[in-house]
């Protein structure tokens, strides 16, 4: 492109001088064509420049599509990876196999660190020493990915084999202090449950009745935590059932992890039924060995508590979810009764209990100690109020009364 100016301008200033026929303004015309020449030519190399920048910027801009793409192409296939080790028993249960797993995350890791690093290089504002300080932590980072895939799928192998792991780790990664069972500690016991769900002013200015009313409603209301939730649905089931004339122990709360897989525990006439609930997520799959463990623990039961035979004992899956292909015909085989039951949080909760021995009427609210323990005898004149003023209006008190102040909120 300069030399077609170039020429151009030659030709019109020839044509200028000849046209002049050689006078003495051919100086001044020379000097004007130079200045002419420079012009464009500085023009012309503002052009290239310009043209230069753009199509840098183009390869760079290429070269971050490249490296987003590829970046998401390792992660994807980081996923699939990972997926298909948690679902392949097979897998899971290779030490060579979660071994090879775990360094192949931990190299494709760090091909993802070198794409970063990679372009911080090549950004328009280059990064060097960020570049390098991301492999310099590449390394360290290296080592400490493949232990931890090689962790998890090792944790992953445990909970194939034995299911109440998965309900322990709730219980180490939820702290939660509503839940207290009776033989807590002792300073822990002189304080009032209901002060975790009040304010000061509302605990020491309430009339009692509005207090543990008010008290119930933040409870219900608050954020509950998996554990809660839970043991709401434990507790949901367990009403049910003593509305429907059994008794009912709530073992899985009472006894923790000592529970063997049974949640409730629920008795009528000669008939024992051993329960299993799990309020999952519907994005959550329940799989046979769930269905093993409640068959087992059942059979267990028969043998530690030397059931008589013409006593029958069910095992029964609540869930709020569905089961697996194979869990449903696992189900089906061992005889294990299968009831999908969605949670309900607005039923009655308050126990009204009457003393067997003194005959005290006392109601007890889901926070407070002994309310697990307490069960409710259909036509006893015990039943379940909706509100403290039911309970109330039937001659009911509080279950306890406390001193002391919270250490908790």
């Amino acid at each position: 492109m300069n030399r077609i100016i170039i020429c151009v301008v030659s030709t019109v200033f020839s044509s200028d001088v000849y046209a002049r026929g050689g006078s003495s303004d051919t100086f001044s015309s020379f000097i004007n064509f130079v200045v002419i020449c420079f012009a464009i030519f500085l023009f012309v190399s503002w052009l290239n420049s310009k043209e230069r920048k753009v199509q840098h910027e183009r390869q760079l801009e290429l070269e971050r599509l490249n490296h987003e793409n590829e970046t998401k192409r390792f992660e994807k296939f980081i996923r699939d990876a990972d997926q298909r080790v948690k679902l392949d028993s097979d897998i899971n249960g290779a030490k060579k196999s979660r071994k090879w797993f775990a360094a192949l995350k931990s190299e494709l890791e760090g091909f993802i660190d070198e794409y970063k690093a990679r372009f911080l290089e090549v950004k328009k504002h280059a990064s060097m020493k960020g570049a390098e300080r991301i492999r310099e932590v590449k390394k360290e980072k290296s080592e400490l990915v493949k232990k931890l895939k090689y962790a998890e799928y090792q944790l992953k192998t445990y909970e194939e084999y034995f299911p109440i792991i998965e309900d322990i780790k709730d219980y180490l990664l939820e702290e939660d202090f509503t839940f207290i069972s009776g033989d807590a500690d002792e300073n822990i016991s002189q304080i009032d449950p209901v002060q975790r769900y009040l304010t000061p002013e509302e605990y020491k200015k309430l009339p009692t009745d509005i207090k543990n009313q008010t008290a119930l409603n933040n409870y219900l209301n608050k954020k509950h935590s998996k554990i809660e939730i839970g043991r709401f649905y434990e507790r949901y089931l367990g009403y049910l059932y003593e509305s429907d004339g059994w008794d009912v122990k709530y073992f899985g709360i009472i006894e923790g992890f000592e529970d063997l897989g049974r949640d409730l525990v629920c008795a009528k006439k000669n008939k024992i039924e051993i329960v299993q609930a799990k309020n999952w997520s519907k994005f959550r799959t329940i799989r046979e060995k769930h269905l093993y463990q409640l068959y087992a623990t059942t059979i267990h039961y028969r043998i530690q508590n030397e059931i008589k035979k013409n006593v029958e004992i069910q095992p029964v899956f609540c869930s709020t979810i569905d089961l697996s292909d194979m869990a449903k015909k696992v189900a089906k085989e061992l005889n294990i009764d299968v009831r999908k039951i969605e949670l309900k949080k607005n039923y009655p909760m308050i126990k009204c209990n009457i003393n067997s021995t003194t005959k005290e009427k006392i109601y007890h609210l889901p926070f407070d100690q002994q309310y697990d323990k307490t069960i409710i005898i259909k036509n006893s004149g015990e039943f379940y109020a909706k509100d403290v003023k039911e309970a109330v209006s039937k001659g009911f008190r509080r279950a306890f009364r406390y001193k002391g102040q919270p250490t908790s909120i």
